[in-house]
């Protein structure tokens, strides 16, 4: 698990698509091209055609089969089929035929575009071998000395060598281009997938538990875990981890110091990538039992401005795992998950600052409740005493343009006070409106009138009501007024009283005046005053 799955099966694709094509176009090729050698070789002589037509066609039913294989996706065997049929028809022929030549370019070309490592290096051995032998064994029949008819095999030769070498190289870069470019196109989309996926979610605990998991499956490493620094700063502690392993290490409450000799607590102390090439001789990589096949590892800083919040944490299980373009690319995921952390952290803050004005809400919304109540029972209170010490002003009614004091309710009246509500009723031809007089809440009073025909109802309905809120208002103020004027009024009586004691100086003269005053401002026919205690007055008399 160590490279990108998408990237090598791409390339892989890749690469066999070149294959298939040029088994396809040497197939092909070789098909047209036995009409043109069965001419050639019968215009050589009659005597070739009973060798050279089984030979064509069986070559053209090779050609066929091949192409087959190739249409049937049994690239291998397709492969391994033609460079098996160059060896052995090149080193069945006549070394000194043309058809040895072009056999040995095909085999070394073939190998070099379709073969793996170990076919290509065999049947280069094989070919380039056989060829060197029967240059060297050559050499013998010109006296050891190199001559005319031998110096266009020792060209081919090396021109084969270089052929073989320059393909394979070619072959080789071009691999290794598609596995590059198909791999920065895959970092490229899953870059892109957890981007999209840490711009969607604001709850860290449903954040980062699938970043982790989108990290692992999209770079196909062995393990991903990411640690967020507290707030003391002094503990980088493990908030998702991926796998069943990490699920144990989330048990345990893995943390690692911050500062310590771990790539976890480096990153998290200098906010600079930390990276273990092989953990094997890494002093700075934490070895944990939980993870035994870790090879390698790096940590990218997560950070928020300038201050370090945590760590994403990879690790693979091969040496040197990390390529530059793996490690840009992480470091790009790691911006956008300290991005969304950041996010989901002020989101969790406007929520809890929210539900805190949401509670303060109802507890204001509660008290003013309250508040409501209290004055309302207050307001039913003071005008209930009011009306029992003033019972003479309990209403007046006009009859004959005449107001007159009556404390009779009519039906109306009792209807309006009872329902808290506007009431009209028939009266003869006309109408009777009655409505109650509410204050704070509670009904203090009503009022009815009989409008003229002319009036509206609806309107006659209204201007009552309007008049009531304001009488309502200005009768609790006047009782408000005459009961602080009755309350001044004793408090200058009783310091009217309290004044005449500074003039005496005696018991008798003090209690005399006392008992006077008070009777005369109480209308009072008998009075009272006793000095002492009942208990001494009982013990005296017994």
């Amino acid at each position: 698990m160590n490279t990108l799955r998408p990237s090598m099966t791409s390339s892989h694709d890749t690469l066999a698509h070149l294959r298939t094509r040029f088994v396809q176009a040497l197939a092909l090729f070789s098909i047209i091209i036995i009409p043109v050698a069965l001419v050639v070789r019968l215009l050589q002589g009659p005597n070739l055609t009973a060798t050279a037509l089984p030979t064509s066609l069986g070559y053209a039913a090779f050609c066929v089969v091949l192409l087959i294989l190739v249409r049937l996706k049994r690239l291998e065997l397709a492969t391994i089929s033609l460079i098996g049929f160059f060896v052995v028809g090149t080193l069945l022929l006549d070394p000194t035929s043309p058809w040895v030549l072009m056999g040995a370019a095909l085999i070394v070309v073939s190998s070099a575009i379709l073969g793996s490592s170990l076919v290509y290096v065999l049947a280069n051995v094989v070919i380039l071998g056989k060829l060197g032998l029967d240059t060297y064994q050559a050499l013998p029949a010109n006296g050891g000395v190199i001559g005319t008819d031998i110096t266009p095999n020792i060209v081919w030769l090396v021109t084969l060598v270089m052929v073989s070498i320059a393909t394979r190289y070619v072959i080789t870069s071009i691999q290794s281009a598609a596995q590059a470019a198909e791999r920065n196109a895959s970092l490229l989309r899953a870059t892109a997938t957890v981007g999209q996926l840490t711009s969607t979610l604001l709850s860290l605990d449903e954040l980062l538990p699938r970043a982790v998991e989108l990290i692992r499956d999209h770079f196909a490493f062995y393990h991903v875990q990411v640690f967020l620094v507290n707030e003391a700063g002094d503990l980088a502690v493990l908030t998702a981890s991926t796998g069943e392993i990490g699920q144990q290490l989330l048990v345990r409450q893995h943390r690692l110091v911050v500062g310590s000799r771990s790539v976890i607590g480096r990153v998290t102390q200098s906010g600079e990538p930390a990276l273990a090439r092989d953990t094997d001789r890494e002093a700075v990589h934490y070895r944990n039992e939980l993870l035994p096949l870790t090879r390698s590892e790096l940590a990218l800083a997560l950070m928020d401005g300038s201050k370090i919040i945590g760590a994403l944490d990879v690790q693979s299980t091969r040496p040197d795992a990390f390529q530059p373009s793996d490690i840009q690319a992480l470091q790009v995921l790691a911006n956008q998950l300290a991005t969304a952390i950041r996010n989901a952290r002020l989101f969790e803050q406007q929520a809890r600052s929210a539900q805190e004005n949401k509670r303060f809400f109802l507890e204001a919304e509660a008290n003013l409740r309250e508040i409501q109540r209290l004055n309302q029972q207050l307001t039913k209170t003071g005008w209930t005493d009011y009306l029992h010490d003033h019972q003479s002003r309990t209403g007046v009614t006009m009859e004959a343009e005449q107001v007159i004091r009556a404390a009779r309710w009519s039906e109306p009246l009792l209807a309006a006070s009872q329902n808290r509500e506007p009431v009209s009723t028939a009266n003869g031809n006309g109408q009777v409106i009655a409505v109650p007089v509410m204050l704070r809440g509670e009904v203090i009073g009503a009022i009815e009138v009989e409008p003229g025909e002319e009036m509206d109802e609806l309107d006659a309905i209204e201007m009552v009501q309007a008049v009531a809120q304001r009488l309502a208002v200005s009768l609790d103020n006047a009782r408000l007024f005459e009961e602080a004027q009755v309350a001044t009024a004793q408090e200058q009586r009783i310091n009217a009283i309290v004044s005449q004691y500074q003039s005496v100086s005696s018991v008798d003269d003090l209690l005399r005046i006392t008992l006077t005053e008070l009777s005369q401002s109480l209308g009072a026919q008998r009075g009272a005053i006793r000095l002492g205690s009942a208990s001494q007055e009982t013990g005296g008399l017994a």
